[in-house]
C-alpha cells in the first residue's frame, strides 16, 4: 500500500478548494474526454462565445492586450454591483480554439468576486490534459489569458 504524506494530500486539497465550482466542473468534464471530444467541446465553447456588448464594443481601444497569445486577444473586466467580476473579450471569429479557451475561463470565472479569481491556481487546467488536443503554444496563450484576468481582478479590488 502506498502512503501519501500529509503535505502532498493537503496541497492537492488546497489546490482543488481554490478552483471555483463551475471551473472545477469544466476541468472534470475535460479530464474524462478523448482527444476528439475535447476538440468538439472547444468548438462548442467557441460557438457560444459572446461578442462584447455595445458599451464594451465602444471601448475596444481600452481593452488590455494579451501578448502571450499569437491570436490578437484583448480583455476588459467590470465589477457588478454585487461585487462579482465580468470579463469581456475581443477575439477574432476565425480563431475558434482561442475563443473556446477564453469561453471556458469566462464561464468558470464570470460573476465571482475578485479574491476568488485571484486565488485560482495558474496550473488549474493540467488535469484537463489539453496537450492531447491543442498545441503547447495555445496552452501558453490560455495560461496568459488567465494571468491577465487575474491582473484585471486585482485592479478591481481597488475599486
Amino acid at each position: 500500500m502506498r502512503k501519501f504524506s500529509t503535505l502532498s494530500v493537503r496541497s492537492v486539497a488546497e489546490n482543488t478548494m481554490s478552483i471555483p465550482k463551475k471551473l472545477q466542473e469544466i476541468v472534470d468534464d475535460f479530464a474524462g474526454m478523448s482527444r476528439e471530444e475535447k476538440l468538439e467541446t472547444l468548438i462548442a465553447y467557441a460557438e457560444s462565445f459572446p461578442s462584447p456588448p455595445d458599451h464594451i464594443a465602444e471601448r475596444l481601444d481600452q481593452m488590455d492586450p494579451v501578448p502571450e497569445c499569437m491570436t490578437p486577444v484583448r480583455l476588459i473586466a467590470e465589477k457588478n454591483p454585487d461585487g462579482g467580476v465580468v470579463f469581456y473579450f475581443d477575439i477574432p471569429p476565425q480563431s475558434p480554439t482561442v475563443r473556446g479557451l477564453a469561453s471556458i475561463l469566462s464561464e468558470g470565472l464570470n460573476g465571482l468576486p475578485p479574491e476568488q479569481i485571484i486565488a485560482v491556481p495558474a496550473d488549474f487546467y493540467l488535469p484537463m490534459n489539453l496537450q492531447e488536443a491543442i498545441s503547447q503554444q495555445r496552452i501558453s496563450g490560455f495560461h496568459g489569458v488567465l494571468a491577465h484576468m487575474k491582473k484585471a481582478a486585482v485592479g478591481l479590488l481597488k475599486d
